[in-house]
């Protein structure tokens, strides 16, 4: 019976990995909203949806920092 558990709960996390793939976060969050809606407890995956809202913003956030670093590097080379 615990194998069986652990297996169900591997096929879930294949099918959200799956499902995250193909999706955005703004489809997350419409689920979530959705689901809301009908009353479920979306508490975990509003969770996730903010730590996945923080991740991209502070990628974002990065990229931003890392080009003008990029641009004064090549004005001193140059």
């Amino acid at each position: 019976m615990k194998h069986r558990n652990v297996v169900k709960a591997a096929v879930r996390n294949a099918y959200a990995i799956e499902w995250a793939k193909t999706h955005t976060l703004q489809d997350l969050e419409d689920l979530v909203n959705e689901m809301s809606d009908l009353g479920e407890d979306v508490s975990d995956i509003s969770r996730l949806l903010f730590d996945l809202h923080e991740l991209d913003r502070s990628l974002s956030t990065d990229e931003m920092i890392a080009i003008p670093e990029t641009s004064e590097q090549a004005e001193i080379a140059g």
